[in-house]
C-alpha cells in the first residue's frame, strides 16, 4: 500500500480525507482460515466526511476476488468482494452509551490511530458465508474429488481381492 497504513479517524473525517490503495490477500492474516489460497489483491478507497447529523464517518469501498474452498467438493470457489459501507466513528467516552445499539448504521470507536488495514480485513470477513458453496450442480471436479475417487476405488479394487479369495 503506498497510502499510510494508520489514519487519525476522527481528523481524517473532519478534512474529509480520502485513501485509495491495494493490499495484498496474504497479508490478511485472520482471514487466510477462510480462503482456499492466498492470491490475489484487494483494492479499497476509504473517504472521511459526516452524515446528516454531522457525526463523523469512514466510508469504506472494497473491490477484489477471493479464493474460498466451496464445502460441497472442497475445490475452489471464486468469491466477488464488493463491497460499499459507511462506519461511524464514536468518541471513546461514547462507545459503551446504549443508544448507539440502535443506531441502524455500524459504528467503531474513533482512534488516533486508526490501522486501514485491520478494518479493511474486518469488513471483509464480516462479508463472507458462513458456508460457502458452488450452486447446486456447479461443483468442479478438481484434485480433491480425485483423491475422493481415488480413494473409493481403492476400496472397491480391496473388496474385489476379498470376493476373490472366497
Amino acid at each position: 500500500m503506498s497510502a499510510p497504513a494508520v489514519i487519525d479517524s476522527l481528523e481524517f473525517a473532519r478534512t474529509a480525507q480520502t485513501l485509495h490503495g491495494r493490499l495484498p490477500v496474504p497479508g490478511f492474516e485472520r482471514l487466510r482460515d477462510s480462503l482456499y489460497d492466498a492470491l490475489g489483491e484487494i483494492e479499497f478507497a476509504v473517504t472521511g466526511g459526516h452524515d446528516a447529523r454531522r457525526r463523523p464517518t469512514l466510508t469504506l469501498e472494497i473491490n477484489g476476488m477471493l479464493h474460498l474452498r466451496c464445502q460441497r467438493c472442497l475445490g475452489i470457489l471464486d468469491f466477488p468482494v464488493r463491497l460499499i459501507n459507511t462506519v461511524l466513528l464514536v468518541e471513546p467516552a461514547e462507545a459503551n452509551a446504549t443508544e448507539l445499539d440502535e443506531e441502524p448504521c455500524e459504528w467503531i470507536e474513533a482512534s488516533v490511530e486508526l490501522d486501514i488495514a485491520a478494518l479493511l480485513e474486518d469488513e471483509i470477513i464480516m462479508s463472507l458465508p458462513y458456508a460457502p458453496r458452488h450452486d447446486e450442480g456447479l461443483c468442479r471436479s478438481g484434485p480433491e474429488v480425485a483423491a475422493n475417487e481415488t480413494r473409493t476405488s481403492a476400496f472397491a479394487a480391496l473388496a474385489a481381492l476379498k470376493k476373490d479369495r472366497h
